[in-house]
């Protein structure tokens, strides 16, 4: 009798350090890994966007294209990466606001108009550098949104 009741607590045990285990490690790693998203895929892509709608860079509607497929790689993870506790503050390099947590799911439908703002970006690229420009236009008001309601800029 006692024997089942010590497996039971015991699990319970393990379940409990392996839910405490997703500590700071684990909350530092999806900060690291959002900001490796921005960083190397959204960052680069975005800027070769406006650089050509600038005119600093010759308009090249194949890599206006790919760079917004780049953009449109990224929100379906990112979004996945902003548990609980890495907010401003709580984690080094957050940038994290919690209006975040505060509205989880305007949060997560903004980065689905990312995600559609830059699929139609990438389609307009084809279309000529006009079309791009105005695609291109309305996905970075997107971006702005979001960093303006969800970022904190480190200093």
């Amino acid at each position: 009798m006692w024997k089942p009741i010590l497996v039971v607590a015991a699990a319970a045990a393990i379940a409990l350090t392996a839910t405490v285990a997703r500590t700071a490690e684990d909350l530092a790693a999806a900060v690291k890994e959002r900001r490796q998203l921005m960083k190397k895929e959204v960052s680069p892509a975005a800027k070769l966007g406006g650089q050509m709608v600038k005119g600093k860079v010759p308009f090249d509607a194949g890599k206006a294209a790919e760079a917004m497929k780049d953009i449109n790689s990224v929100p379906d993870k990112f979004v996945t990466l902003f548990p609980e506790g890495t907010e401003l503050g709580a984690i080094p390099d957050s940038e994290a606001l919690p209006a975040i947590w505060q509205s989880f799911d305007e949060f997560k439908a903004l980065a689905a108009k990312l995600k559609d703002a830059s699929a139609e970006a990438e389609v307009a690229a084809g279309e000529g550098s006009e079309a791009f420009a105005a695609a291109f236009g309305d996905m970075t008001k997107i971006c702005k949104e979001c960093h303006e309601t969800y970022r904190e800029k480190r200093q």
